[in-house]
């Protein structure tokens, strides 16, 4: 395996925007990045779960990814539509939706149904990790590099989402707009 390869695919995929860079953005947005930690760890930990899952389920039905990721694909930019459709809501909408947004369940939920992770995870798998490794040693140890740095991207993205708080407040129209986009851009990306 190509070290190269697999941290460039690591970092690229998960810094680019997809659902739980978004949220987590947009909580910071308005809760700051503490007060959206809830919803952050939450996030966090289902990223870990699904990471886990995954590794499993790649090891044990290996042979089965190119059979399923086509309804994986389907569902993700369904799902993606869904969310760029709350986000993008005026925001007198939208508040009838912030408390729920704003717990540790919400947001591990929205993680371990976040197709966009399911994806990036069995490619990790299927392409960087199982062709090139036998040891489950070797195979843990990639797949923790790869969820702690998916980890450090979703971190990222809260912190820029609480830094530029008052920057999105000022321009919140402008801003959901932009990150309803982003997110239709997400559902395209999954079929190219």
């Amino acid at each position: 395996m190509s070290i190269v390869a697999f941290l460039s695919y690591v970092m690229v995929t998960s810094i680019t925007p997809g659902p739980s860079n978004i949220l987590m953005m947009n909580e910071a947005r308005k809760y700051g990045f503490v007060g959206s930690w809830k919803f952050s760890s939450g996030i966090l930990a289902g990223f870990a779960v699904l990471g886990t899952i995954s590794g499993v389920a790649t090891t044990g039905l290996y042979n089965w990814i190119p059979v399923v990721e086509p309804y994986f694909k389907i569902a993700g930019a369904v799902y993606l539509l869904y969310l760029a459709w709350q986000v993008g809501l005026p925001k007198s909408s939208k508040d009838n939706f912030s408390d729920v947004k704003s717990s540790f369940l919400s947001g591990f939920i929205i993680q371990i149904i976040n197709v966009k992770s399911i994806l990036f995870l069995l490619t990790v798998m299927s392409a960087f990790i199982l062709p090139f490794n036998n040891s489950i040693k070797s195979i843990v140890f990639y797949l923790t590099l790869a969820i702690f740095l998916g980890w450090l991207a979703l971190l990222l993205w809260s912190g820029f989402g609480s830094l530029f708080k008052k920057v999105f407040a000022k321009h919140d129209r402008a801003f959901r707009l932009i990150m309803c986009l982003l997110l239709i851009y997400s559902a395209v990306t999954i079929f190219l």
